[in-house]
Parts: C-alpha cells; structure tokens; sequence
C-alpha cells in the first residue's frame, strides 16, 4: 500500500497529473516556472526538494517500485507526493 491506509487524494492527483504533464517540455518549463517564481507561496520548499521531485515526475516505474526504491534511501512516495507543489494563481 502505497499510500497508506488514509490517501490524501489531493497528494495523489498531484502526483498522478504532474508526472504525465512533466513528460511534456512545454508544460515542465511552465511548472519550473510556476514553481520557481517568487511570488509562489511553496517556492522554498520546492527548491529544497527540487532534485527529489523531479526524480519523481521523471520516472516511468510503476508507484510500489518507485515507493520502494524511495524507501531504500529513507524517504517515501507519500511523502515525496506531499512535496509537489500545487498549481494555482494567475501567474501560471
């Protein structure tokens, strides 16, 4: 289980939208862009965990390969999902 025994479905859709978003070029420059600009509220927490989540957008592994390789290096797909930061605002 993945996801635990109570999913936020808000962290999941996150992740299941931005990983086949992020396949596009035009849409990962536009949420590097969103991301990254300085009037996005997560903006530091994104950069913190940058090279992390787009590890995870990145990959073609099914989510209990990708949990479980996440988990060899202490860290989770849950939690990593919970990283990716929302889209939103007129700047997008």
């Amino acid at each position: 289980m993945v996801w635990g025994p109570y999913p936020n479905y808000d962290d999941i859709a996150r992740f299941q939208y931005g990983r086949r978003l992020w396949k596009h070029p035009n849409f990962r420059a536009r949420f590097l862009k969103h991301w990254l600009d300085e009037r996005h509220p997560y903006r530091e927490r994104f950069m913190e965990q940058r090279a992390l989540i787009e590890e995870v957008l990145d990959s073609t592994e099914p989510p209990a390969v990708l949990d479980a390789r996440l988990r060899l290096r202490g860290a989770s797909l849950r939690c990593v999902a919970r990283e990716i930061p929302p889209v939103f605002g007129s700047f997008f």
